[in-house]
């Protein structure tokens, strides 16, 4: 039997079961998406004039898949903030997303305090926590997470809420947008990929599990392009956290202006990294040329290369199922790696030490 399909295994590496939480991101994005629908909003859309998104780690992967997502999204300029403070331009035309699942993320109150001192309309999304209470305190639009679609209330393993709750919310700003999300295909979409790599389906019969028992002990350099550049943030996130292992995220067309002669030294780095390229139909003729060629270097480098590609054929839909295909992907390598998918160890004991 494959180590993967031995439900032993999960229950000696998974003891708190953060499968279940992941096995839910169809769920969450529902959930958020309802919440943020019918929140009131303490300001005028027409009157902002750009975005700034605050949040950190697990908080901020929804934003960098909606700015990836940007041509289709939104029609206003938008920062990720992952800091202490706000840009200099921010101010009474900046709208500014705070974003802390707990609620209790430093750098995120602290630009809470900073969009407050400015004047700047505000959104909070979170469970809770001292950013709850400021959006009370302060009259600030809230956007409440329900944690029951995420048993684990591991931040990265809420994405689903986080993602569904901004969308909505950018929605709202930009009504337009609408004819390219409809959430129930989004929803559909996520639904049909956890079915075909859930826990129950053998290897054979689970993409997932394949290419996890394939990248067993080895480290991940990730490359993609356009509107799937931010499922790579989610997907850098989720194999640092959940399956242990160094990843290092490149783009092109960018990556084939000095990655690729960056590859010679050290010696050994072929011997423990593996290439993993996310491709699309959708990406201009270019770009794939582009890949097809990059791809041609690498072997010639002797490294291995995976290459591995959404089959729906809208932009917004591949990155749903491309999320949610890497997400389970990170999941199975924490278990052929045989850690706990859940717990951050030195994530944690570096916060200890801050205090």
């Amino acid at each position: 039997m494959n180590f993967l399909d031995d439900h032993k295994n999960y229950k000696q590496y998974d003891p708190d079961n953060l499968y279940d939480s992941l096995s839910k991101i169809s769920r969450q994005i529902e959930s958020g998406w309802h919440s943020a629908d019918f929140i009131n909003l303490d300001f005028e859309t027409s009157d902002i004039d750009n975005i700034v998104f605050a949040g950190m780690g697990g908080s901020n992967l929804s934003a960098e898949v909606a700015r990836s997502l940007s041509p289709f999204l939104l029609n206003l300029p938008f920062e990720i903030v992952a800091n202490y403070r706000l840009p200099s331009y921010a101010g009474k035309r900046t709208l500014v997303i705070l974003s802390s699942y707990s609620g209790n993320t430093e750098e995120t109150l602290s630009c809470a305090q900073d969009a407050s001192m400015r004047s700047c309309p505000s959104v909070c999304i979170t469970t809770g926590g001292k950013l709850k209470e400021f959006a009370l305190k302060n009259d600030v639009s809230l956007i409440e997470l329900d944690e029951k679609h995420n048993p684990s209330k591991s931040p990265r393993a809420g994405i689903g809420l986080n993602l569904g709750a901004l969308l909505a919310l950018l929605l709202r700003l930009n009504p337009s947008a609408k004819r390219h999300f409809n959430s129930k295909d989004i929803v559909q979409t996520v639904e049909r990929l956890s079915d075909m790599v859930n826990i129950h389906k053998d290897t054979s019969d689970n993409p997932a599990k394949m290419l996890a028992s394939k990248h067993k002990g080895l480290g991940i350099i990730f490359l993609s392009a356009n509107h799937l550049v931010g499922v790579g943030k989610v997907f850098e996130n989720y194999l640092n956290e959940t399956a242990k292992t160094f990843c290092a995220i490149y783009n092109f067309p960018d990556l084939n202006h000095h990655f690729l002669d960056g590859l010679i030294f050290p010696t050994s780095l072929k011997d423990d990294t593996s290439f993993l390229i996310l491709n699309s139909g959708l990406f201009p003729e270019i770009i794939q040329k582009r890949i097809q060629i990059s791809r041609e270097v690498l072997l010639k480098q002797k490294y291995r290369v995976s290459i591995i590609k959404p089959e729906i054929t809208d932009p917004v839909l591949q990155v749903f199922e491309s999320l949610v295909f890497l997400v389970m992907f990170s999941y199975y390598l924490s278990i052929a790696n045989k850690v706990n998918p859940e717990v951050n160890p030195w994530v944690d004991y570096l916060k200890k030490q801050l205090h």
